[in-house]
């Protein structure tokens, strides 16, 4: 209790100390923070997609008067409504002479228009761009070659304490070596990438995640995972050409999709819609979240066509034979292995064990309001994928083939946003999403969104708007959501989200039902300064625990999540920020002792002059069930993203400085601690439930003691 009390003084005396400074912040981890803390989990998107954009347009910001509907929709707080809005007024006014000139435009609040300012201009059109040709040429071969820019990273982390992986080489009785990490516990990534604007792009990316060997089976040196692409955009009628590495993000995510998607949160109206980015170069290392071969847009008028070719390793789990299934010898899988580690022996077994072959296509029309489109997928693999059937998976996907077919719809009308998307698989299980989003007044937007996925529907790697977002399978679900400005200074934000799952679940033995709510409100005040509240509630269903006499009970009980947040948050100078969170969380569930959770937590960032800069924070925390654990949001390396589950009781403390060194030379120094009040076992009460006593982590990650450190390092030099 003594450290809370300290924290608690010294948020009141930093917040208060300084006088405000109105400068716009530019930094794009702080941008990101409410959009990434939705999700909790980094594995569900890939955020690099969008950082990599907003890196970009800071050095050479979006000209709003030429911008095209795929640029505008990714910049922060943007939408189709607002957009069209944007081309309706420069039709009718002439080009934009000024930024702060959005501001007569409908829909456009203080809010929005600062928070894309940073990364838009209104300068004049370049002149080898003809405004009145449909697809402009692109800059000239002389052109792309003088302006092209350079980037080269260098990525290195590792966790400081040892852990059971890395120790020395345990052995069975029978004289077999026990499970155990075959590589260093640091990991690496290294990023060379030459890029001119959106026209073109060039990268090769390679990554060693810890415990990972550096040096193959086979003796050839280099990194676990590598990846690259050549990219050509926009020249043109050529939208897009892809060679190497490259994503599809089309429609709502049903049949193609890059797996970014933001989730429920505070973003009440934005999220449930899936930004369609068409063909976009992979430059990231999520290692089952990309296609590998050749893909291409070309576009006739308001017609674009799409057509790809891939082939990609993938990583199986369980192999075994499938003599009692298929009637022969034949070896398959029971699934795909997603977590892209090769730690142990039987992780680097698994490594490149099966092909994935995916070719289609896509057929779409462009106009001013109304975009349709018809996608088509077909996928083989090598090795049958046939999953162990038991109670909850028995229509999941099987075989060595699928096929998926779909139709969506984006049409803008006055102030409203309707959009949808219809697909069917090869085992002729249906999926639908539609939805509308509106801005019923100046001060009223609110949104619409209804789904539906077939128990065997089946989409390998779509990603779409749900509770479940990744398995679009067994679910129907309606989504209202609610953002009122009643003036300036307040924003109320709220959305409910009912669902239901009519099959079978993981540890639920029957069809189940849930539903998710959020309230919050904003205020400004004054510019710089804000202040918000959150409640959120997550209700569902689960099957009863068994008796003691391991019969299983046949009911469902109610399962709930309740949590509280109060966050402070001050520019309190042109470089100098403060942000102070308190949060708590409550799980209840039938016959059971609630448990609560409590985390406080100050974060500081601190500009020095131009080449030095400090972000930091220090949390205290109490949640002894993992159940009510609390995630939170950290700032990290241009990259990295860190979601953190606080769980236990303890403190955690992280520091990261960003020191500029010569022009173009970027360097970082994150260091991070966990560590827990005293050991986790204290007269005979376990203070973290979730790890056994006096230890951290579980398995191989297994930390004995009571802290955790991981310590993070990055170069970056453009040129």
């Amino acid at each position: 209790m003594k450290n809370i009390f300290i924290l608690i003084i010294l948020t009141g005396l930093f917040s208060f100390s300084f006088a405000q400074n109105d400068s716009i912040s530019d930094d794009i981890d702080t941008r990101m923070e409410d959009i990434i803390s939705n999700t909790e989990s980094t594995e569900d998107a890939d955020f690099t997609i969008v950082t990599d954009f907003l890196q970009d347009l800071l050095r050479k910001p979006l000209n709003l008067n030429n911008a095209s509907r795929e640029e505008l929709i990714q910049l922060p707080g943007m939408n189709d409504v607002l957009i069209n809005n944007l081309f309706e007024h420069i039709a009718n006014t002439g080009e934009l002479t000024s930024v702060y000139e959005l501001q007569a435009v409908a829909g456009f609040s203080e809010s929005v228009v600062q928070g894309i300012m940073p990364y838009v201009t209104t300068d004049a059109r370049p002149k080898d761009i003809d405004p009145n040709r449909m697809h402009p040429a692109g800059p000239p071969v002389s052109e792309v070659r003088k302006g092209m820019q350079y980037e080269f990273i260098q990525r290195a982390s590792t966790v400081l304490e040892e852990q059971k992986g890395y120790g020395p080489v345990e052995y069975n009785p029978d004289g077999s070596e026990k499970s155990h990490y075959l590589g260093s516990a640091f990991k690496n990534y290294t990023r060379l990438r030459a890029r001119y604007g959106q026209f073109f792009s060039f990268a090769i990316t390679g990554e060693k995640d810890a415990g990972e060997r550096f040096q193959f089976k086979d003796g050839v040196f280099g990194y676990d995972f590598l990846s690259g692409h050549a990219a050509i955009t926009n020249y043109g009628n050529l939208k897009s050409l892809v060679i190497g590495d490259y994503n599809i993000q089309t429609g709502q995510g049903l049949i193609f999709s890059s797996g970014l998607g933001f989730g429920k949160g505070a973003e009440v109206i934005a999220a449930t819609k899936m930004q369609q980015r068409g063909i976009r170069p992979y430059a990231s290392v999520n290692e089952n979240s990309y296609r590998r071969g050749i893909a291409a847009t070309y576009a006739l008028k308001q017609f674009y066509f799409t057509g790809f070719f891939s082939r990609v390793a993938m990583d199986g789990s369980s192999s075994y034979s499938a003599s009692d299934t298929l009637g022969t010898d034949e070896n398959v899988f029971s699934g795909f292995n997603l977590g892209g580690l090769h730690r142990t022996t039987s992780e680097f077994e698994k490594r490149r064990s099966l092909f994935q072959t995916s070719t289609g296509g896509r057929i779409e029309y462009k106009g001013k309001k109304l975009i349709i489109g018809t996608s088509h997928l077909y996928q083989s693999f090598s090795t049958a994928i046939l999953p162990r059937i038991n109670y909850y998976n028995q229509f999941d996907f099987s075989g060595t083939q699928n096929y998926l077919n779909g139709l969506d719809v984006d049409y803008v009308f006055q102030n409203f946003n309707f959009f949808g998307e219809i697909a069917r698989s090869r085992s002729g299980g249906m999926a639908g999403v539609a939805g509308v989003m509106a801005a019923l007044s100046p001060k009223v937007d609110m949104t619409i969104h209804f789904r539906h996925f077939d128990k065997d529907f089946h989409s390998l790697q779509g990603y779409t708007f749900g509770e479940q977002p990744r398995t679009l399978q067994n679910e129907t679900g309606l989504y209202m959501g609610l953002k009122i400005r009643p003036n300036t200074k307040w924003v109320i934000s709220t959305f409910y989200d009912y669902y239901k799952f009519p099959y079978n679940r993981f540890g639920i033995s029957f069809p189940s039902a849930g539903y998710d709510f959020l309230a919050q409100a904003d205020y400004t005040i004054r510019r710089g300064t804000t202040i918000y509240a959150r409640f959120r509630v997550d209700n569902k269903e689960y099957s009863a625990d068994s008796m003691p006499d391991l019969q299983r009970l046949d009911y469902l009980i109610g399962q709930r999540r309740t949590q509280f947040r109060l966050q402070f948050q001050s520019q309190l100078a042109k470089n100098l920020m403060l942000r102070t969170r308190l949060e708590t969380s409550w799980f209840s569930r039938e016959n059971e002792i609630n448990a609560r959770g409590f985390l406080l937590y100050q974060d500081i960032s601190y500009k020095l002059g131009f080449k030095f800069k400090i972000t930091a924070r220090y949390a205290v925390f109490d949640i002894k069930d993992y159940n009510a654990r609390i995630y939170a949001y950290e700032n990290d390396v241009p990259g990295s993203f860190s979601i953190i589950p606080y769980n236990g009781m303890g403190s955690r403390y992280y520091i990261m400085l960003n020191y500029k060194a010569i022009r173009g030379l970027d360097i970082w120094v994150r260091l991070s601690q966990t560590r827990y009040f005293t050991p986790n076992n204290t007269n005979g009460v376990n203070n973290n439930l979730y790890f056994t006593p006096n230890t951290i982590g579980s398995g191989l990650d297994e930390i004995t003691g009571s802290t955790r450190s991981d310590l993070r390092l990055m170069v970056r030099y453009n040129f």
